[in-house]
């Protein structure tokens, strides 16, 4: 607003210079009119050793009207008046002495009065046509001119200042509308740190709006994780009450055999496979908007050729279609998780082939599908591995803690997971990426 004040102020100087040089201009411009006049009015005295100015042929009414503001005089190079107007009713000093064919304007007081005065000096032949110096010297009242000055600068500098006033008022509320967006994320802001609520609720510009959906990401995000965790730990603690009250039962006996250090060593190992499942699934993170995108299909390649390995025995049949080149945005070591897992159930289920194929629907999501000609799961099997806590099994292989671990990372990206029938006869596993 400072800013806008020196401005303002800045501008309304300039202008007024600007017009009272241009007044003046104008004034002297007259003035040089008026000279002009006089000279085409000029004419020799009756001996011939001066000049004059001629009555008849001076047609400015102001100089024959006494008093009329406009005066003129002409003096010999003796500063001698030789002519005077008759609009004159009281004696005007010479000019200084101003070069011949030289212009001199200027602004002066006389007898308590402004003028603007322009002299002019001129050559003239007398009879002898020898050339004599003459100065023209012409008057005008300037009491109208200061006047107009004075109320156009006080309209100027009132609308200035109206003017100013009015750009502030308007400055300041489009900045309290501009600055309301953010008002309201402040009060958002108490609100989610008070837990009134969860996110970012109002509907904000087209400038802030990314900015709040960003930060309602990682607010849900942040809740999604501290939930991953709360969850882990519940799964954690419930997982190892067996293999611990196993473990107590064989601690309170005085000797093993065998067999029990063999159980103990299976209950070590298998509370260890939980722990590490239950981290992992807790450490399992990504966000959309915010992750480098990768290839699919060099992840799918890479998979395929390590398992082709694993599974040698079966000599399984790999059938790929897939484009050119499938960019999902996603965390690498997740994707690796989710492919790797279903891929490794399709190749251990499977009897003899194995088909996997993606592409880009009209949504611009990334449709992956991988079917085996295993023997399927039943619809009531489906839904116990993709329900949270109803899952086949948490300790073994197969379909169990791997598609298990699939779900959470599925869920924490949004991806749609779907088991159906294949068309090789065993199980499709379809998953649908979101556009990047």
């Amino acid at each position: 607003m400072v800013v806008l004040v020196v401005f303002m102020v800045l501008t309304a100087i300039a202008l007024e210079r600007a017009v009272v040089k241009r007044a003046l201009q104008a004034e002297e411009d007259g003035l040089q009119l008026l000279i002009y006049s006089l000279l085409a009015a000029v004419d020799q005295d009756l001996k011939g050793l001066s000049i004059t100015v001629s009555k008849d042929r001076l047609f400015e009414p102001g100089l024959v009207t006494r008093n009329s503001g406009l005066y003129a005089q002409l003096f010999d190079r003796n500063k001698r008046e030789i002519w005077r107007s008759e609009s004159i009713s009281v004696g005007f000093p010479p000019a200084d002495n101003p070069e011949v064919g030289k212009w001199r304007f200027d602004n002066v007081e006389h007898l308590a009065t402004p003028y603007f005065r322009l002299g002019f000096a001129i050559q003239w032949p007398d009879v002898n046509t020898k050339l004599q110096r003459y100065d023209v010297v012409v008057w005008r009242n300037a009491v109208d001119y200061f006047e107009q000055l004075s109320r156009f600068r006080q309209t100027l500098w009132a609308w200035l200042i109206i003017t100013t006033c009015l750009l502030l008022v308007v400055m300041y509320l489009v900045m309290r509308w501009s600055l309301r967006p953010l008002q309201l994320i402040d009060q958002e802001v108490k609100a989610i740190e008070d837990q009134k609520q969860s996110g970012f609720e109002q509907e904000y510009p087209d400038e802030i709006a990314p900015l709040t959906e960003n930060l309602n990401i990682l607010l849900k995000r942040e809740q999604f994780q501290r939930q991953r965790y709360r969850n882990a730990m519940d799964d954690l603690a419930h997982s190892l009450k067996t293999p611990l009250a196993v473990l107590t039962g064989l601690g309170d006996q005085a000797s093993m055999n065998t067999t029990q250090v063999e159980t103990l060593r299976d209950q070590t190992e298998r509370m260890n496979q939980i722990v590490s499942y239950q981290l992992q699934k807790a450490t399992s993170v990504s966000d959309l908007r915010i992750t480098r995108p990768i290839d699919l299909g060099d992840i799918i390649g890479k998979l395929v050729s390590a398992l082709e390995k694993v599974y040698q025995e079966k000599a399984m049949q790999v059938e790929t279609t897939l484009p050119p080149q499938l960019l999902l945005r996603m965390d690498e070591g997740d994707c690796l998780e989710i492919i790797g897992n279903l891929l490794d159930n399709a190749f251990k289920y499977g009897k003899r082939r194995v088909r996997i194929s993606a592409r880009m629907t009209d949504d611009k999501s990334t449709l992956v599908q991988i079917d085996d000609d295993g023997d399927g799961l039943a619809e009531n099997e489906i839904e116990q591995i993709l329900n949270r806590g109803t899952r086949l099994d948490e300790a073994t292989e197969g379909q169990g803690i791997g598609l298990a671990v699939v779900a959470d990372i599925v869920e924490s990206y949004n991806i749609d997971l779907n088991f159906t029938l294949a068309e090789i006869g065993g199980l499709r596993v379809e998953l649908k990426f979101q556009a990047i």
